[in-house]
């Protein structure tokens, strides 16, 4: 369990803080939607496809050290890759998805990671990938509400 907090959660934040030092604007924005979309993700799919070890009574216990780093701070980082870097949107959610379901590959090559129910790495993808356009259509509906550039707004 000790690995779930450190690999998952304090490493991520730690790598985000650092990359994301002078841009915190975009951890509020964003971090709580991430956080969101992967507890409910998580939740359905302990239920129906997956589980991680340790082995818990509440599976969600387990996730919550990657409901809290690994996964918003990807999508955080994500954002910041469009949004100040000016990356093309779509390679950059392709990219994040992609280097997500890579580190599961890993975790459920390791047996962190058991998959059931028809689960497979096809479906981990998409389960990356879909919240990421659902982050990036969020930008989009930010834009829409606040037209002044949101990077201005909080630096004013």
């Amino acid at each position: 369990m000790l690995g779930n907090w450190v690999l998952g959660m304090l490493v991520p934040l730690l790598l985000g803080a650092w990359i994301l030092r002078r841009h915190y604007y975009l951890l509020v924005l964003y971090f709580p939607l991430g956080v969101a979309i992967s507890a409910c993700i998580n939740n359905v799919g302990f239920n129906y496809f997956w589980n991680i070890m340790p082995n818990t009574n509440n599976q969600s216990y387990a996730a919550l050290p990657m409901d809290l780093g690994i996964y918003p701070i990807t999508g955080c980082i994500m954002m910041y890759m469009i949004l100040v870097k000016k990356a093309r949107p779509w390679p950059s959610i392709f990219i994040s998805a992609l280097v997500l379901t890579l580190i599961e590959w890993c975790a459920k090559l390791m047996g962190h990671v058991v998959y059931f129910n028809g689960w497979n790495m096809f479906w981990t993808y998409w389960s990356y990938f879909l919240p990421f356009v659902l982050a990036h259509g969020y930008s989009k509906l930010l834009k829409m509400i606040f037209p002044d550039d949101i990077v201005k707004l909080f630096n004013r």
